[in-house]
Parts: C-alpha cells; structure tokens; sequence
C-alpha cells in the first residue's frame, strides 16, 4: 500500500474528492494510490497539488516512515536493520554546533603570532 493510498483510507477519501480539490483527473490519483505510477515519477507541481488538497506537507507523501525496531510483525533482519539505523541516524539527532557559533573558547585564536610558531623548526633559507 502506498503513502497516498493510507493516507486516503485512514480520512475515508475518494480518488474523485481528492482530485477534485486538487484540480487532477481522478485517474492520476488512481494510478498514484495504487502503485500504478511511482510517485518519483510524476511532476512536483502533480505532488504539491495534492498534498496541498490533503493539507500536508509533500514530504508526507514522499519520505517512507521507517519501521519501529521492537515491531514484532517484522522479520529478524528489519527489526535488526531498524534498532542499527535507530543507532546511526536517531530521530532526534545531536544539533551540530559550528566552530563559529560556539561560546567555547578558541585557544588557537587568543594566541599571538609568535606563540602560534613557536614550536616550529626554523627554516634554513640555504636549503631552499
């Protein structure tokens, strides 16, 4: 069952009302629903009209929800591919703070221009 498909049989609606509000032919929908036609194939402008019929945002149609990794209905290998990606990508994940947004202090950029090079060797200009 596709997205769109769940999506109409959990609001009760019919490919007609949807392609209606979305200003397609009901067929489109049809084909879109039931697998038909891939959703990746059709243009974004078929997608944003009916995800904006539906009052959702696009990604709503088009990211796959990821299975939960305790899901019993699973087979072994999903429920282990499900717990590893929970692990390596988690839903929430640590927000990433740039060196320029950080209020740590920078210890290389307090340091004075002989400070930074003191422990170079010097360069033998001879060798050159």
């Amino acid at each position: 069952m596709t997205r769109l498909a769940s999506i109409l049989d959990d609001r009760n609606l019919s490919y007609t009302a949807v392609a209606e509000r979305a200003h397609l032919q009901p067929r489109t929908v049809r084909q879109l629903a039931s697998g038909e036609t891939p959703i990746d194939n059709v243009a974004v402008g078929t997608v944003r009209k009916i995800a904006s019929a539906l009052s959702l945002p696009v990604s709503a149609l088009l990211e796959a929800e990821f299975p939960y990794p305790g899901d019993a209905s699973l087979s072994r290998s999903a429920r282990l591919s499900a717990a590893i990606r929970e692990v390596m990508w988690p839903a929430t994940p640590t927000p990433y703070v740039s060196p320029a947004e950080s209020t740590a202090p920078d210890e290389i950029a307090s340091l004075s221009a002989d400070e930074f090079f003191a422990d170079m060797p010097a360069i033998d200009a001879r060798r050159g």
